[in-house]
């Protein structure tokens, strides 16, 4: 086959030095981070995709995180910059209108110490030309990331490879092509020469210029065979081992086997020795060997680092152990210099003698404090050894049962909650240590603040009426804790009769109040109805488990202004979802956010049918005049209830009968009507002006008998 040589005599010369000064440095325990997306001893339910470390010397092969994530072995290339792995992958999927397999591509990127991810964009049909076939690599010298992706055309065809720079620093990557590719390569990485190396599938090892200025054919220069014909197209990947001066990589032979070789890139002596089969045959993706924590003579890491903080003390203890042996594990000799860190500031220093056991004072702010220990000699600093512990006052767990209960007569919002008896560190707290700062939501304004025990009176009387809940803060000596959150209520003006709730929208669902008072997180909801009737309507549904608590869920109206002694009648529309279900159904009303204390006018409602029915009840005469709310109580067993609420509507049937004594006509004899007789009998009002129940005896005059009569009723009551 024809092999493109690159017309740079500098190129050539480049090659020839590095190689004449490269040389085997002193052995060393290589650890490989890559990606493994299939190994022989998975099984369909217990594949292990994700990140893993190879260790070349005793080839072992460990995962780095505990859950399968496929997205950590990005399949169409990753690199490893500023702490972060960034890559793309891709998965087939099957369009059954075309009858034709597609690719769906995904920018993704990972926090390298912790490995969760950080990226998970998803890239679409539009940006279908971000797969490289070989991997992808950084040049040393620029710290660009270059690929060689495939041109698809629309129909996800191959027209041809583009070499490429690829840019992660945003949600679509960047790519800049540098031209086309023809010689197909299995696997590309940079040495630190800042010249591009791949292994094509033809077997050979090339130099691959990145040089040119136009999209047009990419040179290579072949540098030598390396014996390996049975080259699949399985993944791929190779990366440069600057220690050894040589490539590692993985390929996947025809026959299905993962190998890893040791390539030698020397001129004229360009080899690739087999090292071993992977691991349990993993297929390996995306290699990458980390630079060295340390220099080969400086110390080893210490060991046994702890901190000793009593209670909520900031002022401490580090210690640690010194290492016996250097980086590369030969003896140690010579007193070593230590320092302390925490949080990136230095607060101790010191010396010890290696395999002595340390001690550093210490003072630091509190909160969440990772210390950093390092030791030191002439040939440099050891690697770090980390420790990340909670100082001071431990932040308090969030409250628990937060109720927020409205007394409408009062104007006030009443909250109670549960205090925290543990912080996050598992530190025991002190009732005097807490506060709480107490938060109206959702517009997040702080209603209260620094409040000892646990249980609030807040004036409340909101211009609008709507949905508001309290958000419960806790402080343990000043620390602020996860904040926890109260059941929502419906409060502000009160409606007035005629009132009717269709669930039209969840808009209109959300001026209703929803008690889910056994928690098991199941309760009233506004369900769309996508029959021909539009809308939407109230649905609340049972306990799967039959072990579980009866329904204890209620629905509350808005709340609404009725009279004394007048007569309403609610009429509501039911079902059961099924045939299959039963529902039971209780009405109540009463005043405040306490549903327990209500009036049942309606006592365990049997419903079910899955055909609508209306339901009515007429004689509900309140004792007082006030503000009301009606609530619909499921008290369903577990399974078998699923109950449709479709409307419900408050009318009034007869306004209440004249109450004698009440001179004014507000619903009650009180002061008001015996201050009004006594200013008639003054002259300062006419009689006329109250309709004649100014003559509360029915004498035919305004006396001071009204006047006794209304006394005696006040006291009567």
């Amino acid at each position: 086959m024809k092999k493109y040589i690159i017309p740079a005599l500098c190129l050539l010369m480049t090659l020839v030095t590095l190689t004449a000064t490269a040389q085997q440095r002193a052995p060393y325990k290589t650890k490989v981070i890559c990606g493994v997306v299939k190994a022989d001893s998975w099984l369909s339910n217990n594949t292990r995709e994700g990140i893993y470390e190879l260790v070349l010397d005793d080839g072992s092969l460990t995962k780095l995180t505990q859950d399968k994530d496929v997205y950590q072995a990005p399949l169409g290339g990753a690199v490893y910059e500023d702490g972060k792995m960034k890559g793309v992958h891709f998965r087939t999927v099957w369009d059954d209108f075309d009858q034709t397999s597609s690719y769906i591509l995904y920018h993704v990127e990972y926090d390298m110490e912790t490995w969760t991810r950080t990226r998970a964009v998803t890239l679409g049909d539009m940006d279908r030309n971000y797969i490289s076939s070989c991997g992808l690599a950084k040049t040393p010298l620029t710290g660009e990331n270059y690929g060689i992706f495939y041109n698809f055309n629309m129909s996800w065809q191959v027209l041809n490879r583009k070499l490429a720079t690829i840019d992660f620093t945003t949600d679509v990557p960047t790519r800049q092509i540098i031209g086309t590719l023809s010689t197909p390569m299995a696997a590309i990485a940079f040495a630190d020469n800042g010249l591009l190396y791949g292994v094509g599938q033809d077997g050979y090892l090339y130099v691959i210029d990145t040089d040119a200025t136009t999209e047009s054919e990419v040179e290579v220069l072949p540098l030598g065979d390396l014996g390996i014909d049975n080259i699949s197209t399985n993944p791929s990947s190779m990366t440069y081992n600057s220690r050894t001066g040589n490539f590692l990589w993985s390929v996947v032979l025809n026959n299905g086997k993962c190998c890893l070789y040791e390539v030698d890139p020397t001129l004229g002596a360009v080899s690739a020795s087999l090292l071993m089969q992977s691991p349990d045959n993993a297929w390996l993706v995306n290699l990458y060997i980390p630079d060295p924590e340390a220099a080969e003579d400086a110390p080893a890491a210490v060991t046994n680092l702890a901190a000793d903080f009593v209670g909520a003390a900031t002022m401490g203890t580090i210690t640690f152990t010194a290492p016996t042996t250097t980086y590369t594990g030969d003896p140690l000799t010579g007193t070593l210099a230590y320092m302390v860190e925490a949080n990136g500031t230095e607060v101790a220093t010191g010396s010890v003698e290696p395999g002595a056991t340390a001690t550093a004072q210490v003072t630091v702010e509190p909160g969440d404090v990772t210390f950093i220990v390092t030791v030191s000699n002439q040939d440099g600093v050891s690697p770090v050894a980390k420790l990340t512990t909670f100082v001071g006052s431990d932040r308090p767990l969030a409250p628990t049962d937060v109720v927020f209960d409205y007394n409408p007569s009062e104007k006030l919002a009443v909250l109670s909650w549960l205090a925290p008896t543990a912080g996050e560190h598992g530190a025991e707290l002190n009732d005097d240590d807490l506060a709480y700062n107490i938060y109206l939501m959702p517009a997040d304004t702080l209603a209260a603040a620094q409040l000892a025990g646990n249980r609030v009176e807040l004036s409340f009387d909101p211009e609008t009426l709507a949905a508001y809940y309290f958000k419960v803060e806790p402080l343990n000596a000043g620390v602020a804790g996860e904040p926890a959150v109260s059941n929502r209520a419906v409060v502000g003006p009160a409606l007035n009769v005629p009132y009717t709730q269709r669930f039209a929208t969840d808009a209109s669902f959300d001026l209703l109040t929803v008690l889910d008072r056994n928690e098991d997180g199941i309760s009233w909801q506004w369900d769309k109805n996508y029959g021909s009737s539009g809308g939407g309507r109230a649905y609340c549904g049972s306990n799967s488990d039959l072990e579980a608590l009866a329904n204890d869920d209620w629905l509350l109206s808005p709340p609404i202004s009725l009279e004394r002694g007048a007569t309403y009648r609610v009429t509501f529309d039911a079902n059961t979802y099924t045939g299959a279900n039963v529902s039971y159904l209780e009405l109540a009303y009463g005043q405040g956010l306490r549903p327990e204390g209500y009036d049942r006018v309606m006592n365990q409602l049997t419903i079910a049918t899955p055909v609508t029915d209306t339901y009515t009840v007429n004689d509900i005469v309140p004792a007082a005049t006030g503000v009301y709310y009606f609530g619909f109580h499921d008290i369903s067993v577990p399974r078998y209830g699923a109950l449709l609420l479709h409307q419900f509507t408050v009318t009034k049937v007869k306004d209440a009968p004249a109450i004698k004594g009440d001179v004014d006509g507000n619903g009650r004899v009180d002061i008001d009507d015996m201050n009004i007789l006594v200013n008639i009998i003054l002259q300062l009002a006419t009689a006329d002006e109250y309709d004649g129940r100014a003559d509360v005896d029915s004498s035919g005059r305004v006396d001071i008998d009204d006047v006794n009569q209304v006394i005696n009723i006040i006291l009567a009551q």
